[in-house]
């Protein structure tokens, strides 16, 4: 009889956590829906194009383009549900929720893409900066010829 109750008990608990992981890929879902990952990443890709377009000048854009169309973004959302079932709670996941319908989170969901522009450059700006003083400091120490 403890036999099957123990057996009951499991499969009980199994179910429970089946559902409550389906619930919880739905509110994943809905906080990268929140969040506007998918649009992001196809801004970050817009924004890497032209840097690929320099590198191989001879691929016409219209290889450009129908390589664009054939992205599906879907595909990159469901990639980061196991990422974030990993790293949050369902109740962390929900309070993200809130935090993002809420008037700051808001904002944040709109200058995190104005943001990220801008840093890149900054981060650009500064790697370069710290290059040239790697290079001048590897001369002064007799490393490199001046």
């Amino acid at each position: 009889m403890k036999k099957y109750l123990l057996i009951l008990l499991f499969c009980a608990a199994a179910v429970s956590g089946f559902g409550q992981s389906k619930e919880k890929e739905a509110e994943i879902i809905r906080l990268l829906e929140l969040t506007n990952v998918k649009n992001l990443a196809e801004q970050v890709f817009d924004l890497y194009i032209p840097q690929l377009q320099t590198l191989v000048p001879s691929v016409p854009q219209e290889f450009w383009d129908l390589f664009k169309a054939q992205m599906d973004f879907d595909d990159f959302i469901k990639a980061y549900i196991p990422l974030y079932d990993r790293y949050y709670t369902l109740e962390e996941i929900r309070a993200m929720i809130v935090f993002y319908e809420s008037p700051a989170g808001k904002k944040v969901i709109e200058v995190t893409p104005l943001m990220t522009a801008e840093s890149m450059s900054i981060g650009q700006e500064w790697g370069l900066k710290m290059g040239q003083k790697l290079l001048e400091e590897m001369k002064q120490s007799g490393y490199l010829d001046a």
